[in-house]
C-alpha cells in the first residue's frame, strides 16, 4: 500500500512540476512577445517623430532640409563618422557625393510628407536594431523608403537610409565613394 501511495505522490509531484515549468515558459514567452510589441511601438513612434521634424523643417524652409543638423541629432555615431569622411573627400576632390536628399528621398526641393510607417525588422539581440519602411511623398512623386535604426546611448537612431524605388543603399554608396579614387 505504501509503495502505491509513493507512486501516486511522485506522479502528482511530477505533474505539478510540469505545470509549473509550462507556466514559467508561457510567462517567459509572453514577456518576450510583450517586450517586442512595446519596442516596436517605440521604434515606430521614434521614426514618425523624426520625420515629423523633417517635414516641419521642409515647410519652414520651403523645402531645403537641414541635413547636417538632423544627422547629428538623429543618426548613429558610425553614420556621422562616415558622413564626416564623405564631407572631407568632397572638400579634397571638389566633388559632391549626394545626388539625392536622403532625408526627404527626393532629387528636388519641396515640401515632403511621410506616411505608412511599418516595422519590417526588429532584432532585440545584444545590439538592438530595427528597420522601418515608409513612403516619402513629394509634390509630384512618391518614394518607398526604409531606414535602418540602432539602439545607441539609450535611444533609437538612424544608421542607414534606403531608397526602395531605385534600390539605393545610402551607406553602401558612401562606402563606395570613399573607396573609389576616380571621382569625376
Amino acid at each position: 500500500m505504501s509503495c502505491q501511495k509513493n507512486k501516486e505522490e511522485v506522479a502528482r509531484n511530477y505533474a505539478s512540476t510540469i505545470l509549473v515549468q509550462d507556466s514559467v515558459q508561457s510567462v517567459g514567452t509572453q514577456d518576450i512577445e510583450m517586450r517586442r510589441s512595446i519596442e516596436e511601438g517605440i521604434v515606430l513612434e521614434r521614426a514618425r517623430s523624426i520625420f515629423s521634424m523633417v517635414r516641419y523643417n521642409t515647410l519652414s524652409t520651403g523645402g531645403a532640409p537641414m541635413g547636417d543638423i538632423f544627422d547629428r541629432a538623429y543618426c548613429s555615431k558610425s553614420w556621422n563618422k562616415m558622413l564626416m569622411k564623405v564631407r572631407c573627400k568632397e572638400e579634397e576632390t571638389a566633388t559632391l557625393f549626394f545626388e539625392i536628399e536622403y532625408w526627404t528621398m527626393t532629387r528636388e526641393l519641396g515640401v515632403v510628407t511621410f506616411d505608412d510607417f511599418e516595422i519590417s525588422r526588429l532584432s532585440m539581440d545584444s545590439v538592438m536594431t530595427a528597420s522601418v519602411n515608409y513612403v516619402a511623398y513629394g509634390t509630384e512623386s512618391y518614394t518607398p523608403a526604409r531606414i535602418d535604426m540602432v539602439y545607441e546611448d539609450g535611444r533609437w537612431v538612424i544608421d542607414n537610409f534606403h531608397d526602395l524605388k531605385y534600390k539605393l543603399d545610402v551607406r553602401e554608396s558612401m562606402m563606395y565613394y570613399l573607396r573609389n579614387e576616380d571621382v569625376l
